[in-house]
């Protein structure tokens, strides 16, 4: 995944975001709205032949970068879980 900031404000925060698959940043964004200081957390596909996304994240009054860094670390969490679930049930 490559990753670029393409606007920062103090609770507001617009990421670029290539070489990744739409359902990882989905996994993010849902994590993102699970925070009561997210006003707004958006990915959205600029172009489909290069895979190019836009995400978008408001905050109440937290750092938008704090907040997007601790919803990656429980998708990391929610797609371990979720990846043990599937091998026991394919056992």
């Amino acid at each position: 995944m490559l990753a670029e900031i393409t606007d920062f404000k103090d609770t507001e925060l617009e990421l670029k975001i290539t070489e990744e698959d739409i359902s990882i940043l989905h996994i993010v964004q849902h994590e993102l709205l699970k925070e009561k200081s997210v006003d707004f957390a958006g990915v959205v596909l600029q172009h489909p032949l290069t895979k190019d996304f836009k995400m978008r994240v408001a905050t109440k009054r937290k750092n938008p970068v704090e907040v997007l860094q601790d919803a990656s670390t429980s998708a990391v969490d929610y797609s371990k879980e979720l990846l043990g679930t599937i091998k026991a049930a394919l056992k």
